[in-house]
């Protein structure tokens, strides 16, 4: 969908989401009565029985249940979300949107890009006859803002070449024992690694893992003269997710996990879109299926 294509008003917003299944298109009231739709005092349903009366906002029991917004700023900036372009002063200019309301559901989506991926199950990359290049990499700056030193966050990860899968976890540190039990979570046996010359990537490890394992040293060579072995893929995956964190002006500590979580939750996406109303669906739907 285009931008263009966007409903333009909110009762054609209203309509939109619940031909998404994200808003109900009939309701009854308590006495069991069809009710009709209004939005002549918010967008509510209201029974027209004189002896009943019985209004309800077509926001209880949804995934905008707790929100404010009107319906069509919320599909906005879905739609930008998808696009990537829900920046504070963006939303600010765009959508008239405060700077509080913008990190919130920045933060709504990817609640809902987490719980996706989480939902589906988690396969491990590789395999005999397929390579994958693993690095580690510094996510997060030493210093805040306000000067002040902070602890160093790394993150780790793997790409496999034939297929263009790929993994991103938070790790501790670089130790041999912190990425041989990451390694061996994400990757299958049989599969060819491809690393740098960090002492934590022990061949002889790996190899007892059931892993083949190649190394170029970055001192000498981004691609080792004899074997070709390099990592660039991989870094450019780094690459990727760092733009991202500096376009969004850095990344809370507290929700690195969801930001990673939406990093892959796009390369998995063919339309972004399409894919984020589908998944708050789902999302929604096991949510109530937990509570109730």
């Amino acid at each position: 969908m285009k931008i263009w294509d966007l409903p333009s008003s909110e009762e054609e917003a209203v309509i939109f989401f619940q031909n998404k299944g994200l808003l109900p298109k009939n309701v009854k009231c308590q006495n069991n009565h069809d009710m009709k739709l209004s939005y002549s005092d918010g967008v509510r349903f209201r029974c027209d029985l004189k002896s009943c009366r019985f209004k309800k906002s077509i926001r209880i029991g949804t995934w905008f249940e707790n929100s404010r917004l009107s319906f069509l700023t919320i599909l906005r900036f879905i739609y930008c979300w998808s696009e990537e372009l829900t920046s504070i002063n963006f939303c600010s200019k765009q959508l008239n949107m405060n700077h509080n309301t913008v990190v919130d559901w920045n933060n709504y989506l990817r609640e809902v890009c987490v719980e996706r991926l989480a939902a589906k199950e988690q396969k491990k990359i590789g395999g005999p006859g397929k390579v994958v290049e693993i690095n580690e990499s510094l996510y997060t700056k030493r210093k805040n803002n306000a000067g002040r030193i902070l602890p160093q966050q790394w993150i780790f990860g793997g790409l496999c070449r034939e297929t263009d899968e790929c993994f991103i976890v938070k790790i501790p540190n670089r130790s041999l024992p912190v990425l041989l039990e990451a390694i061996t979570a994400h990757i299958e046996e049989g599969t060819t690694i491809y690393s740098d010359s960090w002492k934590g990537y022990s061949t002889s490890k790996l190899e007892e893992a059931g892993l083949n394992h190649l190394k170029v040293n970055h001192k000498f060579n981004f691609v080792d003269p004899e074997t070709k072995v390099n990592t660039q893929r991989i870094e450019r995956l780094w690459g990727s997710a760092k733009w991202r964190n500096k376009k969004q002006r850095g990344t809370h500590r507290q929700h690195l996990d969801s930001y990673i979580a939406e990093f892959i939750w796009r390369r998995k996406s063919q339309d972004p879109f399409d894919q984020i109303l589908n998944d708050i669906s789902v999302f929604w739907e096991n949510f109530n299926g937990t509570e109730n």
